[in-house]
């Protein structure tokens, strides 16, 4: 016996390894959410006839086995090693390029592109209201000295300029651009090196420029920012680390905000009376402090005063994106209301007959814009 044990020792380990693994499966709940990655896992799928039948059990059994696995992340973490060890600067879909940057690869536009400019044409079609529209580019589009050589990427400039163009006979779309402003700014830091976000200064550039295009005062000049309402927090570290997980991983962000006073902010529920959840900065999401994260429909009622507010009511449709951007709205409106329609189920036309003589923005970033497939809620 010990010597049957001694020759197949390897095996042994192996189908030991892979009994166990598949116990896990069966009998472990598993987690429910990866910090690292900062996103929910897929849960164990249950076995119904008609989910054996259409094979929808096995396409969900396969991601979750894939998300449950047993050391995920060691073995991610592994893998992106040891790719750098090969001299390869890419792990799962993020590269890395120069000063310390991470980029997300987009090789394609996906087949739910179209489907989200028909959902605002059809938005702008039916009402008379005014929209602006802010399609802003993610960072390898602005910072392409920055990108790997040969880095494959849809050019979001011409996907963004081709659908502004197919809006021009809709007199009441205003399409915003801030492609020459960021692309003007690319030595500063403007985008994070680890995340997909672009940065409190980037944010603040595209406000300005939102300004300009809503005929709105924008609240100070760049050079002029109050520097004692400014804070920040370093050792950042965003999605696009999460995902690539390497040693060479990208450096630690710096995450700014500007601590902005208001009367009060409704979401999730809750009322507060600033806009920055600070106990994430706790956490290793840090991003998520502002507007305390992403909430269906959250409201946000400002101080009056100041030459720059001048309007009542801005209704802003958006991603996290503009989370980072949103104070600064505040002194331009005395209220604002935030809509993110992956979490609003209500009708988004008894919203807007609710609030008449409200300025309407639209603002996402380009790869929620070209994957997202919520937009259709906008007619709803």
């Amino acid at each position: 016996m010990l010597e049957f044990v001694r020759k197949n020792i390897f095996a042994i380990i192996f189908s030991f390894m892979v009994l166990a693994m598949f116990t896990g499966y069966l009998f472990a709940k598993g987690g429910e959410f990866s910090s690292t990655e900062n996103r929910y896992l897929a849960r164990r799928p249950e076995i119904t006839l008609s989910g054996i039948l259409d094979g929808s059990f096995m396409k969900s059994f396969e991601l979750y086995t894939e998300e449950q696995l047993p050391l995920r992340d060691t073995l991610v973490r592994l893998k992106a090693i040891s790719g750098e060890l090969m001299l390869k600067n890419e792990n799962n879909g993020i590269a890395r390029g120069d000063r310390g940057y991470l980029f997300e690869k987009l090789v394609s536009t996906s087949g739910q592109l179209g489907k989200n400019k028909a959902a605002i044409r059809n938005f702008a079609g039916q009402t008379d209201r005014d929209i602006s529209l802010c399609i802003v580019p993610n960072s390898y589009e602005i910072l392409s000295r920055d990108t790997p050589a040969g880095f494959p990427n849809v050019s979001q400039k011409a996907e963004i300029d081709d659908f502004y163009s197919e809006l021009s006979s809709y007199g009441n779309v205003s399409t915003v651009s801030v492609y020459e402003t960021l692309k003007e700014n690319s030595e500063k830091y403007i985008y994070y090196r680890t995340d997909h976000h672009w940065t409190t200064q980037g944010a603040y550039l595209g406000y300005c420029r939102l300004c300009e295009a809503m005929g709105l005062t924008p609240w100070k000049e760049p050079e002029n920012l109050e520097s004692d309402r400014l804070r920040t927090v370093d050792g950042f570290y965003g999605t696009y680390h999460s995902k690539y997980r390497g040693m060479l991983g990208g450096f630690p962000d710096t995450l700014s905000y500007y601590d902005i006073p208001v009367i009060s902010y409704e979401t999730g529920g809750n009322t507060y009376h600033d806009l920055y959840d600070l106990d994430k900065l706790d956490t290793y999401d840090k991003y998520a402090m502002f507007m305390y994260g992403n909430e269906g429909m959250s409201i946000v009622e400002s101080e009056r005063g100041g030459a720059a507010k001048k309007r009542s009511e801005l209704i802003i449709f958006k991603d996290s994106y503009a989370n980072c951007l949103i104070p600064f709205f505040t002194y331009n409106y005395d209220r604002l209301i935030v809509i993110d329609l992956r979490y609003y189920p209500e009708s988004v036309n008894e919203l807007l007959d609710k609030n008449k003589d409200a300025d309407i923005l639209l603002i996402y970033n380009f790869m929620h814009f070209n994957d997202d497939n919520h937009f259709y809620r906008l007619t709803s």
